[in-house]
């Protein structure tokens, strides 16, 4: 008889076990998908922020052996990413060498100072970053989202090749993405059991994430908004400690990541009042005109770049975030607040505040439009009374994700397979099924047709003939101050590496490529084949 019992407790567990791993499934197929494109392009070029203020930072620490890494233009939660794939030989020399220190240390060193170090540090910057799908994806669950709108949620994350090429970079912006996204499962979850310990750990998500960049401090104001809408806690004295509890635990998850705050202040203060100085005045193409013109440009990313690299399906989904916003007020105001409340609030007063507008600074707040992502297509999928037209939504969107998975895994295997013979090539094709239209062809690309025996097409000109031009982004392109850019218009084709998106990075310093402009796009920006 026990044994039956026990046999049958056993099946019910595995049966359970097995339904929720079949559950998971699509989930832990996006990760996988997203890990694995990144992986593949890991190998992506030259980024201007990793050497001088991460890579660096962490070596030096390591090299002194005291853990404050002497530069504080980013706080230091990264830095410990950096040196994290430096541990292992570390162990490995402290195991052999009975513990000796300062074998660990050379260890650590020169596991830092390999040729492939980079791209190990990325990967562990790609892995945490994936991070975020699934804590989207448990933020829908949590308020009780069916699965397959947690997916639609998770998608809008997973499935962004903006969030997917930012996360290929060891720099900060992706890290605070998945503390973004884990304050707000934390937040979903108190939502949901009113539970005050979910809102400590928010709290201590949102410490994190500005110990990862200081714009992670807004995070904390989701938090205590949070806190004040919660009608449980009756007295104004309960209310007023329990957020100065969580600001006090937020300050303190920070401090723990960059004790440089308190232990290096006056070198802590210096590096933090100069990149915001710098913020106020613009950065080459980069600068917005007004704070009208900030928020303009960040909006247009948003809802024509973010959720797909077609303009054509970025805007429906883009719609389908502000109707989310919209409905959800009508149902739940004091979730709604949160959810809404927070980006305006964060793009109030960046935008107000700053000239430079640089897109990766604006991802956190990717976690909260694909909540109201998976919402607005939830409820339109609920008004939708008949059969036919539910599956054709469903269609539908099934195609646009799998079209948006496809497009990350040939991105990153572009990175993989730079070829500017081909690129040249492609360009070329592109010229000749536009015969309508006259093109201006740069000499580097007539010499890679040339080399390749290629044609030029019968509609490429000489200036000043022509009303488009093709030519080498980078090589012969102007200087990468000069060069317009944030704008999802700038070029009409883009032949090359996808480890960026040329329109909103066309003074990248990476992987070089042909682009399609027209001529006064390009006069515009100062394009020597253009003038």
């Amino acid at each position: 008889m026990l044994t039956a019992r026990i046999g049958a407790v056993l099946r019910i567990r595995s049966r359970f076990w097995l339904l929720a791993t079949l559950g998971l499934l699509p989930v832990l197929l996006l990760l996988a998908l997203f890990i694995g494109s990144g992986l593949r392009g890991v190998d992506c070029g030259y980024h201007w922020d990793e050497a001088e203020f991460h890579m660096a930072p962490a070596r030096h620490m390591v090299q002194t052996g005291v853990f404050l890494p002497q530069s504080y233009i980013y706080p230091s939660f990264d830095q410990w990413l950096v040196v994290l794939p430096s541990i292992p030989p570390g162990v490995r020399a402290a195991l052999d060498t009975h513990g000796d220190p300062k074998s660990v240390q050379a260890a650590m060193l020169a596991a830092m100072d390999a040729a492939g170090y980079l791209l190990s540090v990325r990967s562990v910057f790609i892995v945490m970053s994936s991070l975020a799908i699934l804590w989207v994806y448990g933020a829908a669950l949590a308020l009780r989202h069916k699965r397959w709108e947690a997916l639609v949620a998770a998608s809008g994350v997973a499935l962004s090749w903006p969030y997917a090429y930012h996360s290929r970079w060891a720099v900060t912006d992706c890290i605070l993405v998945q503390f973004s996204a884990l304050t707000l499962f934390m937040l979903a979850l108190f939502h949901r059991t009113r539970n005050p310990r979910w809102l400590y750990m928010a709290a201590l998500a949102a410490g994190l994430g500005t110990g990862t960049k200081y714009t992670g401090v807004f995070l904390l104001g989701a938090v205590l908004l949070a806190s004040c809408l919660d009608i449980s806690r009756g007295s104004l004295f309960g209310r007023v400690q329990r957020l100065g509890a969580l600001c006090a635990l937020a300050f303190g998850a920070y401090l723990i990541t960059t004790p440089a705050t308190l232990l290096d202040p006056f070198r802590f203060l210096t590096d933090t009042h100069s990149i915001s100085t710098y913020y106020l005045h613009g950065h080459g193409g980069y600068t917005a005109t007004s704070g009208w013109d900030h928020a303009r440009i960040v909006l247009t990313f948003f809802s024509l770049a973010y959720f797909s690299p077609s303009q054509w399906l970025a805007l429906p989904l883009f719609v389908a975030v502000v109707a989310g916003g919209a409905l959800w007020a009508r149902k739940d105001w004091r979730l709604a607040t949160i959810l809404v409340a927070f980006p305006l609030f964060f793009l109030v007063m960046f935008c107000g505040r700053y000239r430079t507008v640089i897109i990766r600074n604006y991802l956190l707040l990717a976690p909260f439009l694909s909540l109201l992502l998976a919402r607005g297509i939830a409820d339109l999928a609920h008004w939708l009374r008949r059969p036919w037209l539910k599956g054709t939504l469903q269609a539908g969107l099934l195609a646009v994700f799998i079209g948006q998975a496809y497009w990350l895994v040939a991105a990153g295997e572009s990175i993989r397979h730079v070829d500017p013979s081909a690129d040249a090539r492609h360009a070329l094709e592109y010229v000749a099924q536009h015969p309508s239209e006259h093109f201006r062809v740069s000499g580097q690309v007539r010499t890679l047709a040339k080399q390749q025996n290629l044609t030029l097409p019968a509609n490429v000109v000489e200036g000043p003939a022509g009303s488009h031009v093709v030519f080498f982004g980078r090589a012969e392109g102007p200087n990468s101050w000069t060069w317009k850019t944030n704008d999802p218009w700038l070029t009409e084709a883009v032949f090359g590496p996808r480890e960026i998106d040329f329109n909103w990075y066309s003074s990248w310093s990476g992987y070089d490529r042909v682009v399609v402009m027209t001529l006064e796009k390009a006069r515009e920006t100062g394009v020597a084949l253009a003038l």
